[in-house]
């Protein structure tokens, strides 16, 4: 397999790829890194305060700080850091370097990628995004309607969040299915069987 060159991503995969790096780094990112130093930037200032304290709106339960960082703090950070590992991985679904390790990475550098590697946490992910996805149209509705200065985030949410969300949700599993299709194709010409257009 090492030897077999896979084919590159069509032209929709670049797109779906692109869009699936895009949306989270550049999307999700600069929103979300003023809440995580407690700026209430396009927030609620006096209730965004108590949540970033890890006092109301679903941090009560965390503790009020975590190594040092208050709790809404410590859960942005790391819900910031998911979403650029996802979308490192949405890059490498349409990347050369996410078929064969960077040269720079020891022990691997030029060998092939398993495809298993990248596209487990690309099914679960999208199967995780579908999910939320699916309850959305109670949520959204309800939370609009109850959005109140209590709740420091809901509008921000709706109206710039959830077109990000949305986003990465359709384009991660399409970069993820080419990825899957071009692996394939290049492992079944590998084991000498019908490569078609599968």
């Amino acid at each position: 397999m090492d030897d077999i060159e896979v084919a590159g991503p069509p032209r929709w995969a670049r797109i779906a790829g692109t869009v699936g790096w895009m949306a989270p780094i550049l999307g999700f990112v600069p929103l979300h890194l003023p809440w995580i130093f407690g700026i209430p930037f396009l927030a609620h200032p006096k209730s965004f305060d108590a949540w970033y304290h890890g006092r109301s709106n679903g941090t009560e339960s965390l503790p009020d700080g975590i190594l040092g960082i208050p709790a809404g703090g410590f859960y942005l950070a790391v819900l910031m850091l998911l979403a650029i590992l996802g979308g490192i991985l949405s890059l490498g679904l349409i990347s050369p370097w996410g078929l064969v390790y960077p040269h720079w990475i020891p022990l691997l550098g030029g060998r092939r990628v398993p495809a298993w590697f990248p596209l487990t946490p690309t099914v679960l992910g999208s199967a995780l995004m579908i999910g939320y996805a699916l309850t959305l149209p109670v949520q959204i509705p309800r939370a609009i309607a109850e959005a109140s200065p209590a709740d420091p985030f809901t509008i921000t949410g709706a109206l710039v969040g959830l077109p990000i969300f949305l986003a990465w949700m359709v384009a991660l599993p399409l970069a993820g299915w080419s990825y899957f299709r071009r692996t394939r194709q290049a492992t079944l010409w590998c084991e000498g069987g019908f490569l078609g257009d599968r």
